[in-house]
């Protein structure tokens, strides 16, 4: 008799990325990619108070399009940082072209392998993950304002009305040591991805996200999530990315 060998279902992600300039914006900084084979997801936006975010956050998303298959978790992790190195070397070259004027942009990234994620970021755009009914924030904002609550300077609350808050401390930029933080984890089936810019965070609290990400598809959540933000006013460039995680099916894996 041959003993079945039991083996854990394969997983994918599947995203839906929407980005709009906003009500009051005239150009639209952000920028998203989406690679599902490859299970690269990212969300930047241009830094405020610098010149040419918009350019500073394309030249990443084409960074990150010279992605290859990688062996394995790592490689796909040093591939990664690779290609954020490089769209760091592009961006100062692009400034110092332009007289040295000061040009950068946020990322906050999800990287899948398997059964394995990781997220890394730089700025205040953000990852959250939906899982089981309750919504975390993965990343932790890289502004003045979040270094003051941790301090216990202010708290949560005031923080939203504190009048730097958009100031950040950490991009993607010229000029700027980059440093990126990073938190890993395992990753579950249902699992569901929400990476954001702070066009949308800046005008709907958790409460509400939450709400939006708990039912529907991912199609659904981002269009709910884009037209929230907007109806509140629609501030700055918004830029939402979903990214589910689910089961492979019988038919996907023929077609892998």
């Amino acid at each position: 008799m041959t003993a079945k060998v039991m083996t854990e279902p394969r997983l994918k992600a599947y995203a839906v990325g929407l980005t709009d300039v906003g009500c009051v914006r005239t150009e639209n900084q952000d920028a998203f990619f989406v690679d599902e084979k490859l299970g690269v997801f990212a969300v930047m936006d241009g830094a405020g108070g610098m010149t040419n975010g918009a350019q500073a956050s394309c030249l990443v998303r084409e960074a990150l399009q010279d992605l290859s298959t990688p062996r394995d978790a790592e490689d796909l992790l040093d591939q990664f940082e690779r290609r954020v190195i490089e769209a760091k070397a592009n961006i100062d070259k692009v400034a110092a072209e332009a007289n040295g004027v000061m040009m950068g942009t946020t990322i906050a990234a999800l990287l899948t392998f398997e059964r394995n994620f990781a997220c890394l970021w730089a700025g205040d755009s953000r990852v959250y993950r939906f899982r089981q009914g309750g919504l975390e924030q993965i990343t932790t904002d890289h502004t003045e304002a979040q270094e003051l609550v941790d301090q216990n300077v202010l708290t949560k609350d005031e923080a939203k009305t504190f009048s730097r808050r958009h100031v950040i401390t950490k991009a993607i930029g010229s000029d700027i040591d980059l440093e990126l933080e990073m938190v890993s984890g395992n990753l579950r089936a249902g699992d569901r991805f929400l990476l954001c810019s702070d066009g949308l965070t800046g005008l709907i609290d958790d409460s509400v996200i939450a709400t939006i990400l708990r039912t529907g598809a991912a199609e659904t959540a981002a269009k709910e999530l884009l037209a929230g933000a907007l109806n509140s006013g629609g501030s700055d460039n918004v830029t939402v990315l979903v990214v589910d995680i689910d089961e492979l099916t019988a038919a996907s894996l023929e077609a892998s």
